[in-house]
């Protein structure tokens, strides 16, 4: 039997199971159970029924709470890391040993000892139950848990904390000697099947995904205006998203985006780089040191460059930003 422990423990923590890992655990080591971790007591059975009744493939693993000596290294998921007394302890499956401050790893208990930065060294750990990898039931947490404003985009992953303003193809407007159309001129900017440039369906009968489509040597300028919402980041770029392609191969130009914030403002933008006969999505990033704080909003404009031979189309739009 396992002799590390290091505390009282009751028979009704204990269990014999099939460990998801370690492969075949020995007496003594961290496991773990699915979501749940403990430590094993018997070595994994290989051979039949063992002496503690265990059938082959299976452990008898202590998933209490107890005090157990354990070796764990210094390191979390950024790097080297000391562990000092009370701090989380995780199980991560892939690393030797099985137990440090990677967060990323199932929740094991927590440190009674330290352990310098970058070592590795056995120390007492209290075990406590757990769901594992922070799974946690269904409201559990609530505003009683949370402290005002606790919640931040600093803390979600890089796609929840990227904001997203769609440039509906619908809304563009035609640019018409610098400015949107006049009334009854092309119009008024609308863009539709008699217009320059055109928004129809790829095809009417079997494709009838929507697209601006350029005519060959069509240079004309497209804008849309938007607010910008509460939550975007003024110390963070913008980046202004196409998806574009070219009708055929022989031409490949860039595309001219200008980003006009506010009133009074200068062109931020610049170009994508060059299209293809692929639909590719091109961007242009602002810098944030031309983004303005809320409330204000901003002007974006499409200029295609000379394509003599191939149609260009337009896909689709959007601004994606970094939540604060």
């Amino acid at each position: 039997m396992a002799t590390n422990n290091k505390g009282d423990y009751l028979v009704v923590w204990h269990k014999s199971v099939i460990c998801s890992d370690p492969a075949t655990p020995a007496s003594g080591d961290p496991v773990r159970i699915g979501y749940e971790t403990g430590v094993a007591l018997t070595a994994e059975s290989t051979a039949g029924t063992d002496l503690s009744g265990n059938a082959t493939g299976y452990t008898s693993v202590d998933v209490g709470p107890a005090r157990w000596r354990l070796s764990c290294k210094g390191v979390n998921d950024s790097g080297n890391s000391a562990i000092a007394d009370g701090d989380l302890i995780f199980y991560v499956d892939a690393d030797t040993p099985k137990l440090s401050k990677k967060a990323s790893g199932y929740f094991f208990g927590f440190a009674r000892g330290a352990v310098n930065s970058g070592a590795t060294a056995s120390i007492d750990i209290d075990h406590v139950p757990s769901p594992g990898n922070g799974t946690i039931a269904a409201g559990a947490i609530n505003t009683t848990q949370l402290a005002a404003n606790a919640v931040t985009a600093a803390k979600l992953t890089t796609t929840l904390a990227t904001g997203f303003i769609p440039l509906a193809l619908t809304n563009a407007r035609l640019i018409a000697a610098n400015d949107i159309a006049a009334k009854n001129a092309a119009d008024g900017g609308l863009i539709s099947l008699d217009t320059d440039p055109t928004l129809k369906r790829i095809n009417g009968a079997t494709d009838k995904q929507l697209r601006i489509a350029w005519a060959a040597t069509s240079v004309i300028p497209i804008t849309w205006s938007f607010p910008y919402p509460p939550d975007l980041d003024d110390t963070a770029t913008v980046v202004v998203n196409l998806l574009m392609a070219m009708a055929g191969a022989t031409d490949t130009p860039l595309v001219g985006v200008a980003y006009f914030e506010g009133v009074g403002d200068t062109n931020a933008g610049g170009n994508t780089t060059a299209l293809s006969n692929t639909v590719t999505k091109k961007t242009v990033t602002i810098a944030a040191s031309d983004i303005g704080p809320y409330p204000i909003g901003a002007s974006v404009e499409i200029v295609p460059a000379a394509h003599g031979t191939d149609a260009m189309y337009l896909y689709g739009a959007w601004i994606e930003y970094t939540r604060k």
